[in-house]
């Protein structure tokens, strides 16, 4: 009767061991899974692309640059942007983050709108024979349809200087030997205005092989706190070790022509040692 009563506890104890283990079991996917999706909010810039002009239906060599910008509301979608990309930067937010990411993609669609319709008129003002104003109108909607899914106004100078291409039939690229690209507004004087995100743009041109980088000059002219997109530019150069040559500009005009005065044939140790 002892052996029994004793092999009768030792199996209940057992039993319980068991019992303990499989909670813990348990508990350990359920404390993980709380921990990476407790909700936890930051905002973040990223690496994006360069898209040619031909891509929004412009007859034009160069290239403008997008990044992706974005709220995550945990640290599994923070853990997944960080795996595409270790250098993305993160800023601590509040839950309202996501609504006014939303007001403000609206307000950056009205601001592109803007953009393209002074590109437009700037290059059609630097060209000898200035498009006719029906014309003007039409292409002006046929490439807010086209960009329709990008965001922001940083496209302004780089399509300014893809019209010119068109309407002049050149080609800045020398037949695909050069990559052009930049960042920048274009506004109703022709002035080329500052932008965000100008570090995760140069390391996207880099990316991609990028020759030439055009971004606002405003050293003198930034209105905001921090540095000005081309002493960011500057900084992340030297920083990263950037092979890109980066060009400020103040205007459509002062890029284009620093684009007709390249060499040719292009050699980037001539621009750059």
């Amino acid at each position: 009767m002892k052996d029994i009563t004793q092999m009768t506890s030792n199996e209940s104890q057992k039993s319980y061991r068991h019992w303990i283990i499989g909670i813990l079991l348990l508990l350990i996917p359920f404390t993980v899974a709380i921990y990476a999706y407790w909700p936890q909010y930051y905002s973040f810039t990223t690496t994006g692309e360069i898209v040619p002009m031909e891509e929004i239906d412009v007859n034009g060599s160069v290239n403008f640059v997008y990044v992706q910008e974005g709220v995550t509301r945990n640290r599994y979608e923070k853990y997944s942007v960080g795996l595409r990309d270790s250098e993305a930067e993160f800023t601590k937010v509040d839950s309202s983050a996501e609504d006014d990411l939303s007001a403000m993609l609206d307000f950056e669609e009205d601001m592109r709108n803007e953009t393209i319709h002074y590109a437009i008129d700037s290059a059609s003002e630097v060209i000898p024979a200035p498009i006719e104003q029906d014309r003007r109108d039409e292409r002006l909607q046929q490439l807010i349809e086209e960009t329709s899914n990008y965001y922001g106004d940083s496209i302004g100078l780089m399509l300014g200087i893809g019209l010119v291409e068109e309407a002049m039939q050149e080609d800045f690229s020398q037949e695909n030997t050069i990559i052009i690209a930049g960042t920048g507004t274009l506004e109703e004087d022709h002035s080329v205005g500052s932008v965000g995100a100008v570090r995760d743009k140069l390391r996207t041109a880099e990316a991609a092989g990028t020759d030439i980088f055009f971004v606002p000059k405003d050293k003198e002219t930034f209105m905001y706190p921090g540095l000005s997109n081309e002493e960011e530019a500057e900084l992340t150069s030297k920083k990263l070790h950037l092979k890109l040559q980066i060009v400020p500009v103040a205007t459509l005009e002062e890029a284009i022509s620093y684009l007709r005065q390249l060499p040719k044939p292009y050699l980037r140790s001539v621009i750059q040692p």
